[in-house]
């Protein structure tokens, strides 16, 4: 992530201008935002929106929104206070951009001249080339309110011009392609103080689903891995988690790099924070599966990786739950899948009664 952000503070402030912070003011206030989409900032009279499931940092004092912490990619707003026009701005830091970049090409083809920016009049480069042997693919769009030009930037890590400028319809081209789309589509909601939203789209894309006809919740082309439950689920993508619920009953998927060197450690650290956490926490271990040594010993496999299996109740406001925690070691992540569900022990209760739609979900689960 600071390699993404540091090229993002690279790409943004090229000229050396004063910067001054995006945040700080009082917004607009009473903004209805659109479904699937979330603030991430509200500013001294605009308010920057982003997609839902994406992470929102602001840390480094510029309000970034990246997809995921495996993809980087992100989308990041500056305003820097300059009498420079988008144009006269743009064409000042080109040189600086070609010495940055390794193979820096703009392309021609994909600027437009033709195109709004919260409702003011924008331009929009794109351009990509390589920096510290990573390439990367920007798109920026440039407009000038009162005395401050706003540069919204989408930076896509890991995109090459030539797979993106292919017309093989790859892997690479695909993610690339989505990105782009939901970037424009939280460019396209950026309001300046009066400004309206443009009108919501009346229909979506129809859901995907597997050959049992589960539903994908999660973006493959994004998240790099694909998770479907069933019809009945109800997906939750807020708070930069992947989710899904059922009367009675949670199901999310979370995944980072642990401090711990095996999922057994690294239980023990969960173990060590739930008994602190819940009340009435109980871990059954008769329940539950260990990591194992010996492939032959392995009890349970998730998507050809081994994966451990961690079962506990616990009471919250005089309801007691109970959840089955799988860890699935995928490279350098861990992935902890999570179902949780109210329990009363005898057999009809929502853990029971789903016990089924996670067997399917389990099965369904895939590394892309």
């Amino acid at each position: 992530m600071k390699k993404a952000l540091a090229l993002i503070l690279l790409a943004a402030l090229l000229l050396s201008l004063t910067a001054c912070g995006a945040g700080g003011g009082t917004g607009d206030g009473g903004v209805t935002v659109p479904e699937g989409l979330k603030i991430a900032e509200e500013g001294d009279g605009y308010t920057f929106i982003v997609p839902e499931e994406w992470v929102v940092d602001a840390t480094t004092g510029i309000t970034t929104a990246y997809v995921s912490p495996v993809d980087t990619s992100n989308i990041t707003l500056v305003r820097v206070k300059t009498d420079d026009t988008p144009e006269a701005y743009f064409a000042a830091s080109e040189e600086r951009l070609a010495s940055l970049f390794e193979g820096y090409t703009l392309l021609d083809a994909a600027c437009s001249d033709n195109t709004t920016f919260g409702g003011k009049s924008a331009i929009v480069r794109v351009y990509g080339g390589k920096l510290l042997g990573t390439p990367y693919i920007i798109k920026q769009y440039l407009c000038k309110s009162g005395d401050y030009l706003y540069l919204f930037t989408a930076t896509a890590e890991d995109v090459t011009l030539d797979a993106i400028l292919s017309e093989e319809d790859s892997n690479e081209k695909k993610r690339y392609e989505k990105f782009e789309k939901m970037a424009d589509t939280s460019a396209s909601y950026f309001a300046f103080a009066g400004t309206a939203y443009p009108p919501a789209e009346e229909e979506g894309e129809p859901p995907v689903t597997n050959a049992d006809g589960l539903v994908l919740i999660s973006d493959p082309a994004i998240s790099r891995h694909s998770l479907y439950v069933p019809a009945a689920w109800t997906p939750d993508l807020r708070n930069g988690m992947t989710s899904a619920t059922r009367e009675g009953a949670v199901l999310t998927l979370l995944y980072e790099i642990p401090r711990e060197g095996t999922p057994g450690e690294y239980w023990e650290r969960m173990d060590r924070d739930y008994k602190t956490l819940y009340e009435g926490y109980d871990l059954i271990e008769e329940e539950c599966s260990k990591p194992a040594e010996d492939e032959a010993d392995v009890e349970l496999w998730v998507d050809g990786r081994q994966a451990v299996r961690y079962v506990f109740t616990f009471t919250r406001a005089g309801v007691t739950y109970k959840t089955q925690k799988f860890l699935i070691l995928e490279g350098i992540y861990v992935y902890t899948l999570t179902y949780t569900a109210v329990y009363t022990g005898d057999g009809q209760d929502a853990y029971t009664a789903y016990l089924s739609d996670l067997d399917a979900i389990l099965r369904a689960f895939t590394f892309d």
